[in-house]
């Protein structure tokens, strides 16, 4: 594996069975992404977009192949050094902001670093599942500044908009210096002036090193990542 290769999947096959059925979703799909890239699915729904993001983000286990995250064969990994490496390396912000009404913004955005400080206090990410030449971690405060919310740090969810909302969300994905962020639907929810202010942060997120993968139903948003892929018959198709 390249060492600016973040995410290498090799026939990659999943089935689920319906009743006597069996349907198959993803059928030999091979997938690379690199350090720096941004990189946005687009596909109908039940296209099996979203399942293809849960093996990445090693929220599944049910599938036949091979998918090699930092270098690692996650079917040789462990459940628990499988929850340390989405921790430390992997970033998620989905179409709902799912903060925490009763944390402050600040709080909100710091929970991934207390997680990961339990984590490492339990000897659970231990170095040997450390990604190569990971980049130091922004604190929130810094992501804050970074995101020009300085003003939102100390109010509670509630109390701001929804375009803070998911921008607030993405700074908690940050958090922990991801190497690869994920993004399912991340403008689903939002009117153009915000999508158009998310877009910019992903883009922003990609050029400063992570790697971002983006699903959306948006074919405007898509097109502004740098390869453009559409899930169909179970592969990914290039468009871009």
């Amino acid at each position: 594996m390249e060492n600016n290769t973040i995410l290498d999947i090799t026939c990659l096959n999943k089935t689920y069975k319906q009743g006597h059925e069996e349907i198959r979703v993803l059928e030999n799909l091979d997938f690379v992404i690199r350090r720096g890239e941004f990189v946005s699915i687009v596909g109908p729904s039940g296209s099996g977009k979203s399942t293809l993001l849960n093996i990445i983000g090693l929220l599944d286990n049910d599938y036949d192949g091979k998918v090699r995250l930092f270098g690692r064969n996650m079917e040789k990994t462990d459940e628990e050094k499988k929850a340390a490496l989405r921790l430390a390396h992997l970033g998620f912000v989905f179409q709902f902001d799912s903060l925490l009404p009763e944390f402050t913004v600040h709080e909100n955005i710091e929970m991934p670093a207390m997680l990961l400080a339990h984590s490492v206090k339990k000897n659970v990410a231990e170095p040997g599942i450390a990604a190569p030449e990971k980049k130091a971690a922004p604190s929130a405060d810094e992501l804050l500044k970074r995101f020009n919310l300085e003003e939102i740090s100390s109010k509670f969810p509630m109390e701001i908009s929804g375009g803070e909302k998911q921008r607030s969300a993405m700074m908690r994905a940050l958090r922990n210096g991801p190497e690869l962020l994920i993004a399912d639907e991340p403008t689903g929810n939002l009117d153009p002036a915000n999508s158009e202010l998310i877009m910019k942060d992903l883009r922003r997120t990609a050029d400063s090193g992570t790697a971002v993968l983006m699903v959306t139903h948006n074919d405007k948003a898509a097109f502004e990542a740098d390869r453009v892929l559409r899930m169909e018959n179970g592969k990914l198709v290039k468009l871009k």
